[in-house]
């Protein structure tokens, strides 16, 4: 029978005929499953959708544990919302009479896709401060509660909500803005105890001031230093309390006051512990050695005391009168995937999936998307670690230069204060080539430094703005990328008085005295024939954003492309640098 007859005849091919049957024979299947065989199925997808779309950023939460940070603890705030998941996998409580289909895509399908733009386009605009805000772990719990209203419904995503609005504490952002500013005062009243308790049991003796937070102990007559820090004076565990705290608080029953004061006394008690823990550290080192005290017993023993402070938290819920709120006899009708609700005219419930399927390709379609842009964010390695710290060391405090180039410091810029904020400096360096390396030039490269604790002063204060404002003329304006997720701006300019120059900058947070600021480098060379010889084979990939009327000559192109081949190189020198330098901190 040909395709024409087929089709007026009304019968399908043969092909099509396949795929309905093995649709039908499929849909039957989900729908005659058991309850416990969907709902399995169901977290399985769940599950490796998230994983496939936030491999990377989750790795990297979970690395934060092997890290001496106060945010050590945020790696756990995953595992926390599978167990939050777990308790509250079945209801309560009767809930919302949401049944319908359409509500859950037009509810979890937009929320997904809000993930997959905010992870694809903020990169290139927010540069490495995407990183260093770790945007992308901000994005997690609206991918996640999507996801849940695509495979589960509404329903589940409504009994829910405190697993997935729990994520929402690994964005580490609040913790090193806001929280760990306010906990500081813990890192102070620890190293007070500390001196106190040293000075009654004779196992250190304080070095210097109290802020520096170093003590010297002495094993058989040799004496080696140890430094209280933040991550070592309470503050880990504390977060750590805060987090676990906030878990159980949110699921026991019991007046509100009393599960304040279960917390609060949970952190007091914490930050006590760990001062025996500094103790016994100190005392172990007198008796065996920093070897053992160091090696040994601090990279396990913070772990141990942590879950003791817990279990003995724990313990106390009872004699406060707070319980755990879950129900021992949950009715089968209100099941994860069986509604109240019958179909008419038969007693057998309607499962709030009926159709899993297409939900499923949609989140794994989506969940790929964003697991794209996932895996690239591991460029941002070259300049911040996972915490979202940068690891670049300010370049005024320690410049750098190219292979080949050597650095020379200029001038100061005094005037620049008053508009880039207290304590903001503006140097000026001068870059000249030596022999080797990729780069070669016949001329100079001018770097203006500016290192400002205040971001918003450089958009206040813009490079493209100050040349406007002096009527200068502007050309070849344009995005570049310079490694390590850094994104640049590219731009020539000429003036009666100054000539004709290209211009690379880019803005980037660095550390300076123990505190990240931001640190804008501006790269400038002029545009003359013959002083620029570019690498062979380098490419700029810059992206036109706005060009003047007439079009830059091969001059001003070659020097750009040379110039962005510079800024790539001196970033990876001063990310070396710093690797170097950060590395000689004070976490022992």
């Amino acid at each position: 029978m040909s395709a024409i007859t087929r089709a007026i005849t009304g019968h399908p091919h043969p092909a099509i005929s396949t795929l309905r049957r093995w649709q039908f024979q499929a849909q039957s299947a989900w729908v005659n499953a058991q309850p416990k065989t969907r709902s399995t199925i169901q977290v399985a997808s769940l599950l490796s959708t998230v994983f496939i779309a936030y491999s990377y950023s989750l790795t990297t939460l979970l690395q934060l544990a092997d890290l001496n940070t106060p945010l050590a603890y945020v790696s756990l705030v995953p595992i926390i919302s599978l167990i939050l998941a777990a308790v509250h996998s079945n209801p309560a409580r009767p809930e919302p009479s949401i049944h319908d289909r359409q509500t859950d895509y037009i509810v979890g399908i937009p929320l997904m896709v809000a993930a997959l733009l905010v992870n694809y386009l903020l990169p290139s605009k927010f540069s490495a401060m995407f990183w260093i805000w770790r945007i992308d772990l901000l994005t997690l719990p609206f991918f996640v509660a999507g996801a849940v209203s695509l495979i589960f419904g509404l329903r589940v995503l409504w009994r829910q909500k405190l697993a997935v609005g729990f994520l929402i504490l690994a964005w580490p952002y609040p913790y090193t803005t806001v929280l760990l500013s306010v906990l500081n005062a813990f890192t102070t009243a620890a190293l007070i105890a500390m001196n106190k308790i040293v000075r009654v049991t004779h196992i250190a003796t304080l070095v210097g001031n109290l802020n520096g937070g170093v003590f010297t102990v002495v094993h058989d007559g040799k004496p080696f230093t140890l430094s209280v820090v933040s991550a070592c004076s309470g503050v880990s565990s504390v977060v750590g309390f805060l987090l676990v705290g906030t878990a159980f608080a949110a699921t026991v029953r019991g007046p509100i006051v009393r599960k304040v004061l279960w917390l609060f006394g949970g952190l007091v008690l914490l930050w006590t512990i760990n001062l025996g823990r500094i103790t016994l550290i100190f005392w172990t080192g007198r008796q065996y050695g920093e070897h053992f005290a160091i090696d040994v017993l601090h990279p396990f023993i913070g772990l141990v005391t942590f879950s003791i402070g817990v279990a003995i938290m724990i313990l106390c819920m009872k004699p406060m009168r707070l319980h755990l709120d879950i129900a021992r006899d949950k009715p089968t009708s209100m099941a994860t995937d069986a509604p109240a609700r019958t179909t008419q005219g038969s007693n057998r419930p309607v499962i709030a999936v009926p159709k899993v399927y297409l939900a499923v390709s949609i989140t794994l379609i989506l969940g790929i998307l964003v697991g794209v842009t996932d895996v690239g964010l591991q460029s941002y390695n070259l300049v911040a670690n996972v915490a979202g710290e940068s690891k670049l060391a300010s370049y005024i405090n320690d410049p750098v230069s190219p292979v080949g180039w050597v650095s020379r410091y200029e001038t100061t810029y005094d005037w620049a204060e008053p508009l880039f904020g207290d304590g903001s400096i503006w140097d000026r360096y001068e870059l000249y080539p030596r022999h080797g390396g990729d780069l070669h030039a016949s001329t100079d490269v001018i770097a203006d430094v500016i290192d400002s604790s205040q971001l918003e002063s450089f958009s206040a204060y813009g490079v493209e703005q100050c040349y406007q404002f002096h009527g200068y003329s502007l050309s070849n304006v344009s995005t570049v990328a310079l490694g390590g997720g850094i994104t640049g701006q590219t731009l020539a300019y000429t003036s009666e008085e100054y000539g004709s120059w290209t211009i690379v900058y880019w803005i980037v947070p660095v550390v300076r005295a123990g505190a990240t600021v931001y640190e804008r480098i501006v790269l400038y060379v002029q545009n003359q024939h013959g002083l620029i010889a570019p690498t062979e084979g380098q490419q700029s990939g810059a992206r036109t954003v706005a060009d003047a009327i007439d079009s830059p000559g091969q001059i001003l192109i070659d020097n750009r492309n040379f110039l962005i081949a510079y800024a790539r190189e001196f970033i990876r020198a001063q990310a070396s640098r710093g690797a170097s330098v950060l590395s000689h901190g004070s976490l022992t």
